[in-house]
């Protein structure tokens, strides 16, 4: 059970490679949400994985919520009809049909891919992130009756996935109830027949991020710090590329304009396949990703297996998947300055670069699809009996 398959964002990501490495271990998949793009779910789809849409607005339109019991029984009914002994449920609301699911089936095994706990719920700069303001506004006033709700129902679940440690501590404190003995570790993997280094490519004097845009990946962040970055020595040609889509897209453009970087900001709200992506990281000299506490993140690994060191946070999963001085540099969440000073590190130290450049392509190496997929089907096969 998955929200829908209309953007390649990380939990599609993590989804579809899953999925195509299952059906072709012999496990029968079928992923159950409203819409799937026919594009994004192509390569899974021709693997041999089954979707099955529903139908329906999204999640982030108020008629969702409308019409919440009328989708519920969609998403329940195509899932009786697979009658599937195992069910994953991934990302909200993906997580209540399959409390829901248990709950009216409970002979069914449960395993809950939490990448973390319903940020809409739990994390106030997700809340604070949401536009329209009625929907921000409604979530604020319905929010201790979805906290009851997820509190309620995470103990049904039979086993729950978290992709870092730091989810995992996250994950135990929010749900005291919950067994910890049903908490399973599982990072994510990347494809390294896609992400690799291709030095034959020029490096062009830019910064790359990939992430949606909302205000809680914080982009504004890097543009102010490109701002400052372009007034050191020897650092005012370079430029930023956003590949992202998401409701933050005009403010942002706004403010670059503002601080005159109108012809240095760029953002690409086009569908990327993964060759393009993987020519877009290879091409850029310093990926950066500004969110902080965000539970993993697959965007800082690809560029990393590309050679491209990564400049983040280092709070929530990024701590796990990137080492400061090693594969890439650390930056204060909350201040341009800093992520400014790290930057122009990076743009005017060559040694620097090349050592993280290394140091990031062996880091990154050790997040593969394959030892993913090892792990996600021990899980599958505990719950199973097999």
């Amino acid at each position: 059970m998955h929200p829908h398959c209309m953007l390649a964002g990380g939990a599609t990501t993590v989804l579809l490679e899953v999925s195509k490495r299952l059906v072709l271990t012999g496990w029968p998949v079928y992923v159950v949400s409203i819409q799937s793009n026919p594009v994004i779910v192509r390569e899974a789809a021709a693997a041999g994985v089954r979707f099955v849409d529903v139908g329906g607005p999204l999640s982030s339109s108020i008629w969702f919520w409308v019409q919440y019991p009328l989708m519920y029984w969609r998403v329940h009914r195509a899932a009786r009809q697979i009658g599937s002994p195992v069910v994953v449920s991934e990302p909200f609301p993906a997580n209540w049909w399959g409390w829901f699911y248990k709950k009216l089936h409970p002979a069914v095994q449960l395993v809950y891919v939490c990448h973390e706990p319903t940020a809409f719920i739990f994390e106030h700069a997700w809340i604070n992130s949401i536009k329209p303001d009625y929907m921000r506004w409604g979530l604020k006033l319905l929010n201790p009756i979805f906290r009851r709700i997820e509190h309620a129902l995470m103990p049904v679940t039979d086993r729950v996935v978290a992709n870092s440690q730091y989810s995992e501590r996250t994950i135990a404190q929010t749900f005291p109830r919950l067994d910890p003995a049903r908490l399973r570790l599982v990072y994510c993997g990347i494809d390294h027949e896609a992400f690799y280094p291709r030095p034959e490519m020029a490096r062009n004097r830019q910064i790359v991020m990939v992430c949606t845009l909302n205000k809680f990946k914080r982009v504004d962040t890097v543009v102010r710090a490109l701002a400052l970055l372009r007034a050191q020595p020897g650092c005012g040609d370079i430029e930023l590329k956003i590949k992202g889509r998401g409701v933050e897209k005009e403010r942002l453009l706004q403010l670059a304009n503002s601080l005159q970087l109108a012809d240095a900001v760029t953002i690409i709200d086009a569908f990327y396949d993964t060759s393009q992506l993987a020519n877009l990281l290879c091409t850029s000299q310093v990926f950066v990703h500004s969110a902080h506490n965000e539970p993993f993140g697959l965007s800082p690994i690809e560029a990393m297996a590309c050679g491209t060191p990564a400049v983040v946070t280092g709070t929530g999963g990024t701590a796990e998947t990137v080492t400061n001085e090693v594969s890439g540099l650390y930056f204060a969440y909350d201040s341009d300055e800093s992520l400014a000073r790290q930057l122009q590190r990076l743009f005017t130290d060559d040694t620097l670069w090349h050592r993280l450049s290394a140091g990031a392509i062996h880091h990154a190496a050790q997040f593969n699809w394959a030892l993913t997929h090892e792990v996600f089907s021990g899980v599958l096969e505990e719950v199973s009996g097999l």
